[in-house]
């Protein structure tokens, strides 16, 4: 049995993926992808065991992604508001909802150009436009979390987006909680582009919310 470091809930609320403590390592030999079941599930928890043969090969060949080879299980009734919870481990792990994000994949003008979770507990998934803008969408663990100076605030349902700057002039970032964790958006335009501040609260503005 194989811990797991985080889940994400998909939008249905019954299709879940784990990222397990194994790194994503691009290798020369075969691997057998990680596999979670569900072990026990009452009115408060589902219990999720992750089970895996790894074949690795020489540790040259081998080239580390950071990603966690992920494991995927789904539930015949929602998750709703019970706990997921790792069977190799005693405390719960970060888990991520679609629910508190943007539905980005129905938005037809930014398209999916990466996502991954972490085997440092994080979620990043990334999008493009056609003229090469990138959205970057983090979640982490509040505990986790280093932000710079608020700039400005934004609505996202009942509370306040706080606006940042994200790296160099041009960039920005609106970050918000739901829980134990912090959901951040960021806005990257092509190189030698940028976004005004009032740009970048038009472009959150036009997000599909569910």
């Amino acid at each position: 049995m194989l811990p797991w470091v985080a889940a994400i809930v998909a939008r249905d609320d019954t299709s879940i993926t784990v990222a397990t403590g194994i790194d994503s390592a691009i290798c020369g030999e075969p691997t057998r992808s990680p596999e979670a079941t569900i072990t026990h599930q009452d009115e408060t928890q589902v219990v999720i065991s992750v089970t895996t043969r790894i074949v690795r090969a020489e540790e040259d060949e081998c080239a580390i992604t950071g990603y966690a080879a992920p494991a995927f299980v789904s539930l015949q009734e929602p998750l709703g508001d019970r706990v997921l919870r790792d069977a190799a481990a005693a405390l719960p792990h970060p888990t991520y909802y679609e629910r508190d994000v943007p539905d980005l994949l129905a938005d037809k003008r930014w398209d999916p150009s990466g996502g991954h979770l972490r085997t440092d507990e994080r979620w990043l998934q990334s999008f493009r436009d056609p003229r090469g803008t990138m959205l970057l969408l983090d979640a982490q663990p509040t505990t986790r979390v280093h932000r710079s100076a608020t700039i400005a605030t934004f609505p996202i349902r009942s509370q306040q987006g706080i606006i940042t700057r994200y790296g160099a002039a041009g960039s920005w970032t609106v970050w918000w909680e739901v829980g134990r964790v912090a959901y951040s958006l960021s806005l990257i335009p092509p190189e030698s582009h940028g976004f005004t501040l009032k740009q970048f609260k038009q472009q959150l503005a036009g997000l599909t919310w569910s």
